[in-house]
């Protein structure tokens, strides 16, 4: 009987073989059959993981998050776990739950717990708490948001990913791609960190959620990565470490072609501005791609992404919450824009915390999810739990007008605004700039505008962190018919950088039969997202070797 069923088994198997390589000569035959069998597998992936998520959902909203993050307590245990605590809840009697007031439910069906740290039986970041549970009661974000592009990467080659990606950071949106990344480990561990190239010893600035609710102006405490993995589990004690610089790093694959700065700017100057006349700031090197560690119940209040830079963030273990913010009036003019977010930034706990004149929702950044905002994106964020992430900073030809935002909000309010002030901006944007008669890609009537105009007036556009620095020197260069003002940006940036930036971004505005109040007007007249038409500049470059853009992104 088992000769017979060995003997059935063994003609099957030869008999699929026979079939497959049939089906294989007929696919070579026929492209089209190739590609709807191609079809067919990426339906059946999708169809898969739709019954998997109605499987979760009928299971109730816990086990979702359960299964989505790994090791996750249930519902019963997580309001057991101490507040911010780490490790696997120890305690899991109903009578050592906290109480429900310090613990609070997200629209995805998970519960953490609230901002906490005990003195003298109270709680120090009360006024944190009661901004998270009204965070908590914002909309999450879903596939077809008006503010959020969710992508989900399956059956998607790279190329269009990256295009996918790039149009919605173009639009001034956010784009979070589902399991993109690798996750990392169930628990945040010292070796794991080591792996990332962040050893224990490492000393960074740690920002105390305890002393800046006592209105501390400068909540940082110096110590080291070791010392806030060991106070994870201490209710006295609620700290992040921001800005660990990950300088081997660039933007997670596929998406390093997203960042002009460095693939088109650097890498295609080489040759037309040698780097031995210029110094290279260390910001450039160090703080390309950064890590944050928060121990469980951190709240970030809200900010910009500041500099000019787009930003990408990369959830390695347990769950983010991403607050993101928007207009609802695209055309508000730029001071009813500053008090929108002047309002938004300073905080006070006995208002509603989101102003008339913007909308927000709630991104649930999963481990593996790749969240990118463009620039000037307003957020806030929220880890329940010890979180690690990754965050990668990128600038792009076609989002110059929201490089352009940023810099203007950084000016106008940056202390305000951001903790953050990167240098070395400007000698970048010039060197996009210089790159840029080199470049085959898609450029576009407004980014191109802002990228002149912040290379002819960087002044306007300097961070307000600056004040009362000595100003960068300036000298004055003949052109054809006028006198202009060249801020040479100091010891890091070379006259002939300098120079050749100035001249192209005159050439462009020249070409565009823009002067300097026209060409502010163009930016001032129009929804702050707004694109614009796509320009043909092949003809402006006097340079022969100058590059015909293509169709492609």
């Amino acid at each position: 009987m088992a000769d017979d069923e060995q003997a059935i088994k063994r003609r099957k198997s030869e008999s699929n073989k026979r079939y497959y390589q049939k089906r294989k000569q007929l696919e070579l035959q026929d492209p089209k059959l190739a590609e709807a069998d191609k079809e067919r597998k990426k339906r059946n992936q999708r169809d898969k993981r739709a019954r998997d998520r109605s499987k979760v959902q009928e299971e109730g909203p816990w086990p979702m998050v359960l299964d989505l993050t790994g090791d996750v307590p249930t519902f019963d245990e997580g309001l057991a776990v101490r507040l911010h605590h780490t490790d696997s809840p120890s305690a899991k009697t109903s009578s050592e739950v906290p109480p429900t007031e310090n613990v609070v439910q997200w629209p995805n069906g998970q519960t953490t717990v609230l901002p906490t740290v005990m003195r003298d039986g109270r709680n120090v970041c009360e006024g944190d708490a009661k901004y998270v549970r009204q965070l908590a009661t914002l909309p999450l974000s879903m596939p077809g948001s008006h503010h959020v592009e969710h992508i989900d990467p399956i059956g998607v080659n790279d190329a269009d990913l990256c295009q996918r990606v790039e149009e919605t950071l173009r639009g001034g949106r956010c784009a979070v791609v589902r399991g993109a990344a690798k996750p990392g480990p169930k628990k945040l561990t010292a070796e794991y960190l080591v792996e990332r190239g962040i050893p224990p010893w490492l000393r960074t600035t740690h920002h105390d959620m305890e002393q800046r609710a006592i209105g501390k102006v400068h909540p940082c405490i110096d110590a080291t990565i070791d010392q806030l993995l060991s106070g994870a589990d201490d209710p006295k004690e609620l700290r992040c470490a921001l800005d660990i610089p990950l300088p081997a790093c660039t933007l997670p694959q596929p998406f390093q072609l997203l960042d002009h700065a460095f693939v088109c700017a650097w890498a295609h100057t080489m040759r037309i501005l040698p780097f031995h006349k210029t110094r290279i700031h260390p910001d450039l090197l160090l703080y390309r791609r950064w890590a944050n560690i928060y121990q469980g119940g951190t709240l970030t209040l809200p900010r910009h992404t500041s500099n000019g830079f787009g930003t990408s963030f990369s959830v390695v273990g347990c769950m983010n919450f991403f607050i993101v913010y928007r207009l609802k009036d695209r055309f508000l003019s730029r001071d009813q824009t500053i008090d929108q977010f002047l309002a938004l930034c300073e905080i006070d706990y006995d208002r509603p915390q989101l102003p008339d004149g913007l909308e927000a929702e709630i991104v649930d950044l999963r481990p593996g999810d790749l969240l990118f905002m463009p620039p000037g994106q307003f957020y806030a964020r929220y880890a329940g739990l010890l979180t690690y992430e990754e965050v990668g900073t990128f600038l792009r030809y076609d989002t110059m007008h929201l490089s352009e935002w940023s810099l203007f909000l950084d000016n106008s309010h940056g202390k305000t605004y951001t903790g953050q002030e990167r240098k070395g901006t400007f000698v970048t944007l010039r060197r996009m700039m210089a790159a840029l008669p080199y470049m085959p890609l898609k450029t576009y009537h407004r980014p191109t505008v802002a990228l002149a105009l912040m290379i002819l007036d960087p002044i306007s556009y300097v961070s307000q962190q600056r004040d009362g620095e000595t100003p960068p020197p300036s000298s004055k260069t003949k052109t054809i018919d006028k006198t202009i003002e060249v801020v040479s940006g100091g010891e890091f940036d070379s006259n002939d950088c300098v120079d050749s930036a100035m001249k192209i971004a005159r050439r462009l505005l020249l070409h565009l039969e823009l002067d300097d109040t026209e060409a502010v007007g163009v930016l001032d007249d129009s929804a702050w997202d707004a694109v614009g038409d796509q320009l043909h500049l092949e003809k402006v470059w006097d340079n022969s070797n100058a590059i015909e853009s293509d169709d492609g992104p």
